[in-house]
């Protein structure tokens, strides 16, 4: 699959809860850098994307090297009522293995994602900054 050069690329790193609250630590690659940083996540989209982050839909063993990238884009459906549910997007990856796994997620996840998908610099991330 070819990706485009200019489009960040964002890499799971892992997902956690913790005293401030629900989060991804991700890798956030961009044309000029990379940056490692905390990503707030609701309780709806911390669930499902904690669900499909654990698939390991080519082989169970341990000690495989999965990689798990979240996509630059999500979708949306209307309801019934006038809602819209909302899913995100992650390539599970193992070697040159790649399945796409959709998981619903909230407005406001699906907001950040194309936030995040327009900021051309890892620069402009500084204040999402991982820090040990």
């Amino acid at each position: 699959m070819t990706r485009n050069r200019e489009l960040p690329q964002f890499e799971i790193l892992e997902i956690l809860k913790d005293d401030i609250g629900r989060y991804a630590r991700v890798k956030a690659m961009y044309p000029d850098g990379e940056i490692t940083i905390r990503w707030g996540l609701d309780s709806l989209t911390y669930v499902n994307l904690k669900d499909a982050f654990s698939t390991r839909v080519f082989d169970r063993m341990p000690n495989l090297n999965y990689k798990y990238k979240l996509l630059n884009f999500y979708g949306s459906s209307p309801n019934a009522d006038e809602t819209r549910d909302y899913s995100g997007f992650i390539e599970c990856i193992l070697g040159k293995q790649i399945k796409q796994i959709e998981f619903k997620c909230s407005e406001s996840f699906a907001g950040n994602i194309k936030w995040m998908s327009e900021v051309k610099s890892c620069d402009k991330l500084n204040h999402l900054k991982w820090m040990d």
